[in-house]
């Protein structure tokens, strides 16, 4: 019995430390990465949203409407968290609304529209215009292309997630390829194996530039040096050499003059006078950045056109019945929005609130706590737990099963002695 139990105390012990191994220390390829993906986004077709624009996508993004681009966001964060690599802020922006992503990806040179002739690829992103006037209202998930069909994953379609297949042929909205407006493509090899890109050229940048700098020392100091060993030279040639000796020591003093720091933005509030307006009222959606004194490029991006317009600085005009969601975006990094409520203009004369009100963008506050967030009171991941679950339900499977067996061979033994003394106490009364 010795034997058996240092038997399965080394089994268990050898169980345990194959545990600790880190199974995620690989590079992750491209297509694994897009394969993950296409797979977390396949997992959630038949979704449904709940009353008031309501889903697990918004609660993790900290806001509730319009849930199409959250569900993209959602996908791409989760796939990073499955490799520990980050994609959601990086290969995606952090935010926005379908023309606030539109403008991400054409600042980056990776935005192309459907007539540019572009073949799309898995993972990309796929915007819609189904109003047709060349702004998009929609995004989805490239899953798979052939030839000239396009088969997509789609969020927030009547409130559900869906896939749909577009083809040349097919009706608008949900099949004709003209409903496409065009495609943003990440930059996947940037966060996989092919890393660095941007980084090797700013390096390579800065060592040309030290390099023509003591180039420019070595001829000023040759020149000297020869001015130096004429004893003809006239007083107007040493008053040159004068001359240029000061200009070299200014510039060298402006080169090593140390630049002040950039303050740079990390948050931003947004702050209207209201959100419910008639049509025709007027309201300026205004902002603060944080910290004060951070520089930062705004820009203001809206979906529902025909509901509200957007002028310089902000003002939001009301044109139409309905909601609206305005995305305020500083330095393509930093996503803000609200919704604006517009109704029809009554006979009475227009009213606004003559105290500005802070838009929440923060997320919501929900009073019964998950099993994630109870797991995360005790200090585990939930989300590394979910996403590498299939590392550890074997070796958890075995243990368990292990367990078990010794419990078994345990009570056999228990059940063993119990016997042998009953038959000992039989023999003992019989003698």
């Amino acid at each position: 019995m010795n034997k058996i139990k240092k038997a399965l105390a080394v089994f268990l012990t050898l169980i345990i430390m194959s545990t600790c191994v880190p199974f995620n220390a690989y590079a992750v390829s491209e297509a694994t990465l897009k394969d993950k993906l296409i797979s977390i986004a396949a997992n959630e077709v038949g979704y449904q949203g709940g009353s008031g624009g309501y889903t697990k996508y918004g609660e993790w993004y900290g806001y509730q409407g319009a849930w199409c681009t959250t569900f993209v966001l959602w996908c791409y964060y989760k796939t990073g968290l499955a490799y520990n690599v980050k994609l959601y802020g990086t290969i995606v922006p952090n935010g926005g609304n379908c023309n606030s992503m539109i403008s991400w990806y054409q600042n980056k040179g990776r935005y192309h529209t459907r007539e540019s002739g572009y073949t799309p690829k898995k993972g990309d992103l796929v915007f819609f215009d189904w109003s047709g006037n060349g702004s998009s209202q929609h995004v989805g998930l490239v899953s798979s292309t052939s030839g000239s069909t396009i088969n997509t994953i789609e969020g927030n379609c009547s409130n559900k997630v869906k896939r749909h297949t577009y083809t040349k042929s097919g009706s608008k909205p949900y099949g004709s390829i003209y409903s496409i407006l065009g495609y943003g493509s990440p930059n996947w090899s940037a966060y996989t194996d092919g890393s660095g890109e941007k980084e090797t050229t700013t390096k390579k940048k800065h060592k040309k530039k030290k390099k023509v700098t003591t180039t420019k020392q070595e001829t000023t100091t040759k020149k000297n040096h020869k001015k130096k060993k004429n004893k003809s030279a006239t007083d107007t040639t040493n008053e040159k050499t004068t001359k240029e000796t000061t200009e070299t020591t200014t510039k060298e003093t402006t080169t090593k003059k140390p630049t002040t720091k950039a303050v740079v933005a990390k948050d931003m509030k947004l702050h209207a006078a209201t959100t419910e307006l008639e049509i025709g009222d007027s309201v300026t959606l205004d902002y603060t950045i944080e910290p004060l004194g951070a520089q930062a490029v705004v820009g203001y991006f809206c979906d529902e056109e025909n509901i509200i317009e957007i002028s310089k600085g902000g003002v939001i005009t009301a044109t139409g019945e309905g909601k609206a969601t305005v995305v305020v975006c500083a330095n393509d990094e930093i996503y803000r929005q609200c919704d604006f409520n517009v109704t029809e203009a009554s006979s009475r004369v227009t009213r606004h609130t003559p105290n500005s009100i802070e838009i929440d963008t923060t997320k919501p506050e929900i009073n019964e706590k998950s099993f994630s967030q109870k797991l995360s009171d005790i200090g585990v991941n939930a989300d590394q737990l979910e996403a590498h679950y299939r590392y550890y339900i074997y070796p958890v499977a075995i243990i368990c099963t292990t367990a078990v067996l010794a419990g078994i061979i345990v009570a056999i033994k228990a059940l063993a002695r119990a016997i042998r003394k009953k038959r000992d106490a039989k023999a003992e009364g019989e003698e």
